[in-house]
């Protein structure tokens, strides 16, 4: 009896079971027609693209809209090129609709028990042009941004003489790397890597004897040297040691490095120019912050600046390398500015400023205005002032300005007389010269009005005229050297 009880019992569990199950296939029956028919199941994309719960005509404008490859270039670089910038869209959507007319209510169980992923990638098409367009903008394209490749090399660093080993450098193969974007997007790749893989760098460079270059590190650590350590006008500073003087270096026949003095002064001329490249101003804008509190560019014309005296300054280094002196300094220079560019932008806080469309000039001194006045410069459109960067030449009193010269002969008698003249002829009691071809600061004392709309009909001839009484100020405030910013 108690026999048939159990199987009674295991009959009615088994049947709970069954009815239990069968149950819960009916309520997820019952939500995946409700939730899920006509719609991509949950951790399905399409071409990278998340269409979980969309439609097809939902999942088709997804995949059109937020499509989009990330390339990968050497050292690192990413790009990310979107759909929507080459016009990307799908070669053959109606494969969606097919696809989801195919998900089975057998799939929805397999999609929440097993959590997998359900992926399909379909063929794209895109504007070539748009995407030429595109690629060839990133940064990883441009020469400039290119590193090229280099063979093994000696190096010197923290004393030391060692090998470097060749590096593949990041010179692209933009032919390579545009067929390889066009083939990817071409069949929906989502990432592309390009740091791997061959023909799309060029990595070729002149090929080193690796045991030659340990024997020339030998020979150089024998050898005695010494460093410039250059303090630059920004706070920076650069150094001349080993590293690069090894290169001024020659090979001899019996292969040993030597030196060459032709060679090693002219590799010592061509350091200093580049120094000076880099350093000079004289010849670059120079920005400048206005009365008014505006940041502008005064154009460069050869008078203010930093300007290295190269002679001097070759002639320096040459003997210092001799004495094989480990040395700090700051170059030789010809000229320099008033202050560091930190110090509004070189000019420093005291200087002369004039604005040629207000015609009018102040000046500044430890950062405050001690003086202004209205002036009248050069005619506009026939001698104007040139605006730009300079600084006072020279102070003089009871000077004459003169204009071109005209020099005429003729015969009195026996004798020939020449005579020369000028096209006009101004004394002037305050001279402040701001550049070599004639133009200044000065008093004018044949005006009686000076400032507004003068310089348009009656200008000077380029100078900067002052009242009288207003140049005799000026005079007794700037020194020479100090900076004169002029801008219209």
């Amino acid at each position: 009896m108690k026999r048939m009880n159990d199987k009674r019992i295991l009959r009615d569990f088994c049947i709970m079971i069954v009815l239990g199950l069968l149950l819960g296939l009916v309520a997820l029956g019952f939500v995946y027609h409700r939730d899920c028919k006509g719609r991509f199941l949950k951790s399905t994309r399409i071409n990278g693209v998340n269409v979980a719960g969309m439609t097809a005509e939902q999942a088709e404008a997804a995949v059109t809209k937020n499509y989009s490859l990330k390339v990968l270039f050497r050292e690192g670089k990413r790009e990310t090129l979107k759909g929507t910038a080459i016009d990307y869209e799908l070669e053959e959507p109606a494969i969606i609709a097919d696809r989801l007319k195919k998900q089975s209510f057998g799939d929805y169980l397999s999609s929440l028990y097993l959590h997998g992923q359900r992926a399909m990638t379909l063929r794209g098409k895109y504007s070539e042009k748009k995407l030429h367009k595109a690629v060839m903008k990133w940064p990883e394209m441009q020469k400039k941004n290119m590193k090229k490749p280099k063979s093994a090399r000696v190096a010197y660093e923290n004393g030391k003489f060692f090998v470097v080993k060749p590096s593949k450098g990041t010179v692209v193969n933009k032919d390579s790397v545009m067929e390889a974007v066009e083939k990817a997007v071409s069949v929906s790749m989502t990432g592309l890597n390009l740091s791997r893989g061959s023909g799309y760098y060029k990595d070729k460079a002149p090929a080193v004897s690796e045991k030659q270059l340990k024997k020339d590190c030998r020979q150089l650590s024998g050898m005695s040297w010494s460093s410039v350590t250059y303090e630059l006008p920004d706070g920076s500073k650069k150094v001349l040691d080993a590293n690069q003087m090894k290169d001024w270096l020659v090979r001899g026949e019996d292969g040993r490095l030597k030196r060459d003095d032709e060679v090693w002064e002219q590799k010592l001329t061509a350091f200093v120019a580049c120094l000076a490249n880099s350093i000079d101003t004289v010849d670059r804008p120079h920005r400048f912050k206005t009365h008014s509190g505006k940041v502008i560019r005064l154009q460069a014309r050869g008078y203010y600046g930093w300007r290295i005296d190269r002679e001097g300054e070759a002639a320096r280094l040459s003997k210092e390398l001799k004495k094989g002196a480990d040395v700090e300094r700051k170059p030789v220079y010809a000229q320099t500015e008033a202050a560091p560019y930190s110090d509004n932008y070189g000019f420093g806080d005291t200087y002369v400023e004039v604005n040629l469309s207000a015609q009018h000039l102040w000046m500044y001194k430890n950062g405050r205005v001690v003086f202004q006045t209205d002036v009248v410069s050069g005619t506009r459109g026939v001698h104007e002032t040139p605006a730009g960067a300079y600084f006072v030449l020279a102070k003089a009193r009871n000077v004459v300005l003169r204009g071109p010269s005209k020099t005429t002969t003729e015969k009195k008698g026996k004798k020939t007389v020449t005579t020369t003249s000028y096209e006009w002829e101004s004394p002037v009691s305050y001279w402040m010269p701001i550049n070599y071809e004639g133009v200044g600061m000065h008093d004018a004392n044949w005006r009686g009005v000076f400032g507004g709309s003068i310089w348009a009909y009656n200008g000077s001839h380029g100078c900067i005229n002052l009242p009288p009484s207003k140049a005799a100020r000026l005079y007794s405030l700037v020194h020479v050297g100090i900076p004169v910013a002029v801008y219209y």
